[in-house]
């Protein structure tokens, strides 16, 4: 995900080769230079298998905890982050990238030091939260002034039951290091409704476990119940294509 103000901005987590990165990127407009560094979550492939070699490729630095930072030498072997400018941040203490401050929080998922985000530029918020099987007080925290919020969700609970997924696997999902549900999502959304959220995008979806449609209508409820559907842009991440760039 690119979050960017004034013009520059950074990629949260880059689990994607370098050049569909950068495809997806000139889809939305957004240009390499325009890149100032790769923020990465956790230390899970698909979060990070790309990042070492865009941050030595465009000469920009790779932010990451140093558990984080362990993983990585086990996902991208040894010479993977060779070449990389690396600086370590710790959960709960906010660092800046040019115009943004990210504050990271910790989440709960079977990854060391596996965190999400409160972004702000000084006018706008964003809210991230990402790969975590519970919702903690502390994540409700840091999401609640959010102006948009990027939210997982990640699977329908009666899809992933019926699905192919081995037990030892569905159970993992559905537990506490796991992810979030449809419903679960949906929830954590009606906690965090306020008068100034203006978008929600719904990520982090199965393609096995989920479908679009099904993300959508339960956050789509939760907005309506809420009354807030008419004031905030809801949306989905897919997998196989790049996203609309939301501007607030």
């Amino acid at each position: 995900m690119y979050v960017g103000s004034g013009g520059r901005g950074v990629l949260v987590d880059a689990g994607l080769p370098g050049r569909h990165l950068a495809g997806r990127l000139d889809h939305a407009g957004i240009e390499p230079r325009q890149v100032a560094a790769v923020v990465v979550t956790h230390g899970h492939r698909d979060h990070l298998s790309g990042a070492g070699v865009w941050a030595r490729r465009y000469r920009v630095p790779l932010y990451l905890t140093e558990a984080c930072r362990g993983s990585a030498h086990r996902v991208l072997g040894p010479s993977g982050l060779e070449g990389v400018e690396v600086r370590l941040f710790e959960p709960g203490n906010p660092f800046r990238v040019d115009a943004l401050e990210f504050r990271p929080v910790s989440t709960s998922h079977d990854a060391p030091d596996s965190v999400g985000f409160r972004v702000t530029d000084g006018a706008c918020v964003l809210g991230l939260a990402t790969d975590l099987g519970f919702v903690s007080q502390l994540v409700r925290h840091a999401l609640r002034d959010a102006h948009i919020l990027y939210l997982e969700s990640n699977h329908d609970v009666d899809l992933l039951a019926r699905g192919p997924y081995p037990w030892h696997l569905k159970q993992r999902i559905r537990s506490r290091h796991g992810h979030l549900s449809n419903g679960e999502c949906a929830e954590l959304l009606r906690g965090l409704v306020h008068p100034e959220l203006r978008a929600v995008v719904l990520g982090h979806l199965s393609e096995i476990n989920n479908e679009p449609r099904l993300a959508f209508g339960a956050a789509h409820h939760v907005l309506e119940q809420t009354g807030a559907a008419g004031d905030v842009t809801l949306l989905v991440a897919r997998q196989d294509r790049p996203g609309r760039l939301v501007t607030l």
